[in-house]
């Protein structure tokens, strides 16, 4: 490329310093290549998006399952009772008592390996987030997740 096209806003892409910089400098892990693509997915969004269309990344929700068969299990049955239920709360074991001022599902780090990493996990993949507002971990589902657990997808 010649200093012009390589300064010219048909080869720009929009990035924060930081991450500028970190590409700039690692043409083999980011080649030409790869950015070109991530600039024509980008521009396809945003025309998509442009014409009232909502985009949203797929999430790898069936790969939790895999993860944690046991705690995404009690999940659908819990959420399949009590489909309007959407907060839960960890606690250590069963000996524990515990009650919110909602309605909430408790989950037990006795009955789950690695529970916290898991809900660490969940939270990566947009399944969950953290409402905790005490001692008492508090996590609520995404409407996404709820749809994937129950069978509406």
């Amino acid at each position: 490329m010649t200093s012009e096209e390589r300064s010219g806003i048909m080869n720009g892409i929009w990035l924060c310093q930081n991450h500028a910089k970190l590409i700039d400098d690692d043409e083999t892990s980011f080649p030409a290549s790869l950015l070109r693509e991530w600039k024509e997915t980008s521009e396809g969004i945003a025309f998509v998006e442009a014409k009232g269309f909502a985009v949203t990344r797929a999430r790898p929700f069936a790969d939790l399952e895999k993860k944690a068969p046991g705690l995404i299990s009690e999940m659908r049955e819990d959420l399949r009772k009590e489909s309007l239920v959407r907060q839960f709360a960890i606690l250590p074991n069963n000996r524990v008592r515990f009650s919110g001022s909602e309605r909430q599902f408790v989950y037990f780090e006795e009955a789950h390996s690695y529970l916290r990493s898991i809900l660490t996990i969940m939270i990566h993949t947009g399944a969950i987030y953290d409402v905790t507002t005490s001692a008492v971990p508090r996590y609520n589902f995404r409407e996404e997740f709820v749809r994937f657990l129950i069978g509406d997808e």
